[in-house]
């Protein structure tokens, strides 16, 4: 059973979005404000959080550092609207595991409520184009790229192959079978990549692919399956 514990000062949508979550059988969830929301995370324990950034009365940001540095963290991907683009970024930098919007329909929070706690990225279409924007600007400055380009020459090959696919959006399964290697072993080499790089997430790793403007089929389009 999947655990989600979902952060938000507003009573009425954190009670909707706990109620589309416990209507799949695989799921169940738990509720916070702001305030409790850290000790509520070491109590349950949640494979999954979703946190509002903007939470009334908390430092949105400090609170999801600490989520992060707790033992065996919970994958965080920040609740956003449409007018709190630069947040997004700024929470993606800081690791989070993606970005939905508030206002995500029912089927889409249940596939990425589950895709989350597989180890998956989910980014809203907002937090995609924000995020496309800012790799293309930083291509242009060859500081950003010359140092991706080192951190990247200290995969071997198959890393390279890997973190591709991986900036294209491929999941640790459809990289098995491109590769035609076990899930487990594409597990580990990306534990692995995750490591050389000293990145935390599919979406930090992508922005590292993108910088060093290594060859791939398409842009990084982090998964949400």
């Amino acid at each position: 059973m999947t655990l989600t514990l979902i952060v938000n000062d507003d009573p009425l949508l954190r009670a909707g979005l706990r109620m589309i979550i416990e209507s799949a059988d695989d799921l169940e969830a738990r509720i916070a404000g702001g305030a409790e929301a850290l000790a509520e995370a070491r109590r349950w324990r949640p494979d999954v959080v979703l946190l509002d950034i903007r939470t009334g009365g908390t430092n949105g940001f400090a609170l999801l550092k600490d989520l992060l540095e707790l033992t065996d963290p919970p994958r965080v991907a920040v609740l956003s609207s449409p007018a709190v683009g630069k947040s997004v970024l700024t929470a993606l930098r800081m690791g989070a595991a993606g970005c939905l919007l508030k206002d995500t329909g029912p089927e889409e929070l249940l596939a990425s409520v589950r895709a989350l706690a597989v180890g998956n990225t989910v980014l809203s279409t907002l937090a995609a184009s924000l995020l496309m924007a800012e790799l293309e600007d930083d291509a242009e400055h060859s500081d950003a790229s010359s140092e991706a380009r080192r951190m990247a020459e200290s995969l071997s090959t198959r890393e390279h192959e890997v973190l591709t696919m991986i900036a294209e959006g491929l999941s640790n399964a459809d990289i098995g079978r491109r590769l035609m290697l076990g899930t487990g072993t594409v597990k580990d080499c990306v534990s692995d990549i995750f490591n050389k790089l000293g990145v935390v997430n599919r979406v930090q790793a992508a922005m590292v692919a993108y910088r060093a403007r290594l060859p791939m089929a398409g842009p990084p389009t982090p998964e949400a399956a």
